[in-house]
């Protein structure tokens, strides 16, 4: 099976609206893995691929990424990261959002087989935010130009309409960001060891 998930890699084609059959398949990959059912894990990956083949879905190739990035135990295959990143690389040339929003901040953390690259990271969240208006890719776009983490992008007006955006849209960290980073620029760096883990500290 998971030389037929990676045969995606190399067969994505043009956008098409996603199929809802990724959402089945997820919940019984992870009820399969709740049970230690090998058959279960099977027939949501079979869900995945016929969402991926026959619907172009890329929902589905999205949560093809993160198992093939996961690996599993039970299933009999390691992580995979590299194979997981040329799915998201694929993805990203359709502009598919979640693979931008993903992608950017693996480099800007230089994580999962991926190298530091805050300049690359910078363009994926603007993008993700010109494109598909995703308030989460503004307020990371801010961060990495008001922190000057992208040499020559610390532009107070984009700065503010970036995070005023995230948080009309109540990105959880944004207003405090703003009241402590940019308003204060003076005064504080942020320098978090991993931006993973800053996100999900964040609170309204």
């Amino acid at each position: 099976m998971l030389k037929k998930l990676l045969i995606i890699i190399t067969a994505l084609s043009p956008m098409v609206d996603a199929s809802p059959l990724s959402d089945s398949a997820m919940r019984l990959i992870n009820i399969g893995h709740e049970i230690g059912s090998r058959n279960v894990v099977l027939s949501g990956q079979s869900l995945l691929l016929k969402g991926a083949f026959a619907f172009n879905d890329f929902d589905a190739m999205f949560e093809i990424s993160k198992q093939v990035r996961q690996g599993s135990t039970l299933m009999g295959y390691q992580p995979q990261e590299q194979a997981a990143n040329k799915i998201l690389i694929q993805l990203i040339r359709r502009s598919y959002d979640p693979a931008l929003y993903q992608y950017a901040l693996y480099l800007l953390d230089g994580s999962h087989g991926l190298t530091k690259d805050e300049l690359l990271a910078l363009n994926l969240f603007e993008e993700s935010f010109t494109l598909h208006g995703n308030a989460k890719s503004a307020m990371m776009a801010a961060i990495i130009r008001n922190e000057s983490l992208a040499l020559g992008t610390k532009k107070p007006n984009r700065i503010d309409a970036l995070i005023t955006f995230a948080i009309l849209n109540n990105v959880p960290g944004a207003q405090a960001y703003q009241a402590q980073y940019i308003h204060k620029d003076y005064l504080n760096d942020l320098k978090p060891d991993n931006w993973h883990q800053w996100i999900s500290e964040q609170s309204l």
